[in-house]
């Protein structure tokens, strides 16, 4: 049957489309085989595209030839010695052929322009450098290395004739905002008075810290206020300045290459070390004894801890003994083993076989058992948080022992920096006395040595090389370690015994200090007794031997700059020739030599306190209502000397931070092993033959006491 309506063209167009691509299909494999391959041109050139290249890598060889060549032909220009004569005459010229710059800004104040001799007619803002922060003190003690003595008869005259020397000491620790100061020199002045040129200003670094104390008297009010700056027998570099200057030997770039120096050297001068101790608990800063002995408290916190241990002793013993009823529960389901009862948690006992009882009475008894072990372990791992808070071990129930202390703080430039820490020490602070510290940071003058451009009245501004900062607050009231102390542990009235009333007795713990550390000893006393015992030492104690080293006859110093390792690194650290060895061994030898040679202390060691118990009471507490009061333990002594009557309370005597430092230090000095010092010295390090007394740092000149650090 004929279709109506459609073409050739459209009933065929597909067999047309596909005839069309084949042949060009064919077209394209002819051309490719048949005729010429695929080329391209490079300049005159047809070549495959394979090497299309090669025409560019022969020009460049060419062209790396022609560079190498040794014999090339300068041609001969016309005019050009000449021109090379113009280019350096141009070359010769100032930049500008106007010799006046436009100012973009208020130039700058540049002093040498004064230094003609002449002085402007210009008053100067006067700043009172800001004061410091607010200073924390912390007493230490310890026995001071006998090599410091040698020739320091200052530092002799604060210790005995024999050894041990023994010596308490305070450390006073604050901080400095530089940045403070520098604003202070900066937007000082107003009007007619101009601030200080900022190339006077900028040298200024941190100096040292001088110290100011005032004593506690005995009504309570504080007394007059000393100053102490320096060591026994090592002038600070403050001091050296000062009488350099008074002497006439002091000029304005000698003292800013000193302030250099002290800030190249910002811990010796910021933070100097503390004499140097060959026994003693470690030294450490004020801040951060004080953390630790809250952390270790008093006896309160010492009882708390106890009492915690013992606690969780019991908890252990219910728990070993449900561990094995546990085990017998399940013994006939498998009977899965527990773990340790100190570590592990109650795991559902599980595991195939067994010929034991299955019976449904045996599985809950299981279940309540390990309910009940579950709860025994919450309550030890309480047990555990509070021991650990009370800064104690859990496991052992001893004081956790705080890591060494290093001194890891940054210094930068005085000016730059928003909290500079410092520190100093009084070595003169005596026994048993209150006292109370306020600081001020020592700067270099800005106005040294430039009095020829001052007017006539400032000119007294520039003698003095250092000024000091504004006093800081003054510190919370310390008590220096005394030698010997006392605290009442328990008082007894002697009325409501069992067997009638009995005569008063108190118990006291008494402390005294030999070879550095306290040693403890406990008393019972009765009315009209005085305080008077012996505290054991350690076995084997020997006192330390003042080994002489042939050549060298001047102690060591303290410059923990030096390679060699003389004396103290950092603050806490103890160096390698001030560490305590046995006595016996001289200094670098493997050898012991006689036994004799460091002499034995006694095994005991008197501790007496010139008072004696009067009588014991018990007073009523402060409290709001009439059920709220209770009674407690009040003990009365006298001193000898007859100055009054001392009141202490049993529960709250050994509460305070004194008892807490002494304590602490008895506890380390029952493993006080063996100490020796050794006699060497350090050659002078003079900046010049005609300066050869100002320290390079402080301790350098071979008689520093830094040092610090406990020894055995």
């Amino acid at each position: 049957m004929k279709v109506k309506g459609v073409g050739f063209f459209e009933a065929h167009v597909e067999k047309l489309l596909l005839g069309l691509m084949v042949a060009v299909a064919a077209g394209v494999v002819v051309l490719q085989f048949a005729g010429s391959p695929n080329a391209v041109t490079v300049g005159n050139q047809t070549l495959p595209p394979a090497r299309a290249f090669d025409p560019v890598e022969r020009k460049a060889q060419e062209t790396a030839g022609r560079m190498d060549a040794t014999n090339v032909d300068i041609p001969d220009v016309e005019g050009r010695d000449a021109a090379l004569a113009g280019l350096e005459d141009r070359l010769r010229l100032p930049v500008s052929g106007d010799v006046r710059l436009l100012a973009f800004g208020k130039p700058a104040e540049i002093d040498d322009a004064l230094l003609s001799g002449q002085a402007e007619n210009v008053e100067y803002a006067v700043v009172s450098p800001p004061a410091p922060g607010e200073p924390t003190a912390a007493t230490y003690a310890g026995t001071l290395d006998p090599a410091l003595l040698v020739d320091n008869d200052e530092l002799a005259a604060l210790v005995g004739s024999s050894q041990p020397y023994d010596l308490v000491t305070v450390s006073v620790e604050t901080t400095y905002d530089g940045t403070a100061l520098e604003e202070a020199f900066r937007t000082a002045g107003a009007g007619e008075v101009r601030a200080l040129p900022f190339n006077w200003v900028n040298s200024i670094e941190a100096l040292g810290m001088q110290l100011e104390r005032q004593e506690r008297l005995d009504d309570g009010s504080w007394g007059n206020a000393t100053i102490i700056e320096g060591l026994p027998g090592q002038p600070s570099l403050t001091q050296v300045l000062q009488e350099d200057a008074a002497d006439g030997v002091l000029g304005r770039d000698q003292l800013a290459s000193d302030a250099r120096m002290a800030f190249e050297a910002a811990p010796d001068f910021r933070r100097p070390l503390p004499v140097r101790t060959i026994a003693g608990p470690e030294w450490k800063p004020p801040t951060v004894a004080k953390q630790e002995l809250a952390a270790f408290g008093g006896s309160d916190r010492q009882a708390q801890a106890q009492q915690a241990f013992q606690r969780r002793g019991n908890e252990l013993t219910r728990l070993e003994a449900l561990q094995g009823q546990l085990r017998e529960a399940s013994s006939g389901q498998g009977g899965g083993e527990r773990g340790d009862p100190r570590r592990g948690g109650a795991r559902r006992p599980g595991g195939g076989g067994g010929d034991g009882d299955e019976s449904p009475a045996n599985d809950r008894r299981a279940q309540a058992i390990e309910r009940q072990i579950a709860e025994i372990e919450r309550r030890i791992e309480r047990i555990d948080e509070e021991m650990i808070d009370l800064g104690y071990d859990p496991e052992t129930g001893s004081p956790q022992e705080p890591g060494g202390f290093a001194d890891q703080t940054i210094d930068n430039r005085l000016l730059a920096s928003e909290e500079v820490r410092l520190w100093a020490h009084d070595v003169t602070a005596q026994p048993g006395a209150t006292y109370r510290y306020r600081t001020r940071v020592a700067i270099n003058n800005p106005m040294f040595g430039r009095d020829a451009v001052l007017i006539e009245s400032q000119r007294p501004l520039a003698a003095s090389p250092v000024i000091y900062s504004e006093p800081s607050p003054w510190s919370d009231p310390v008590v220096v370690a005394p030698m010997t102390a006392f605290f009442l542990a328990n008082a007894n009235d002697g009325r409501g015994g069992a067997l009638g009333p009995s005569e008063p007795t108190a118990s006291v713990e008494v402390f005294t200090f030999y070879y550095g550390y306290y040693r403890r000893a406990t008393l019972t006393l009765r009315p009209g007794d005085l305080i008077a015992t012996e505290a054991d030492l350690p076995d084997d104690l020997r006192l330390p031997v003042l080994a002489s080293v042939e050549g060298q006859d001047e102690p060591f110093g303290g410059d923990r700059r030096r390679e060699a390792g003389r004396g103290a690194q950092r603050p806490g650290v103890p160096p390698s020739s001030a560490a305590p060895t046995s006595p016996g061994r001289s200094p670098g030898s493997e050898e012991p030599q006689d036994e004799a040679e460091g002499e034995p202390v006694p095994d005991e060691v008197p501790a007496v306190v010139d008072v004696y118990l009067v009588d014991v009471t018990f007073e009523p507490t402060q409290a709001e209502g009439p059920a709220d009061r209770t009674t407690q333990a009040v003990a009365y002594f006298s001193q000898l000397s007859g100055t009054g009557l001392l009141r202490r309370v049993a529960s709250t005597d050994r509460q305070g931070e004194l008892y807490q430092l002494l304590s602490r230090s008895a506890d380390e000095g029952q493993n006080q092993g063996q100490a020796r010092a050794s006699l060497e010295a350090l050659p002078e390090r003079p900046r010049d033959a005609d300066d050869s007394r100002r320290p390079t740092s402080p301790g350098s000149g071979g008689k520093g006491l830094g040092g610090g650090g406990g020894g055995g």
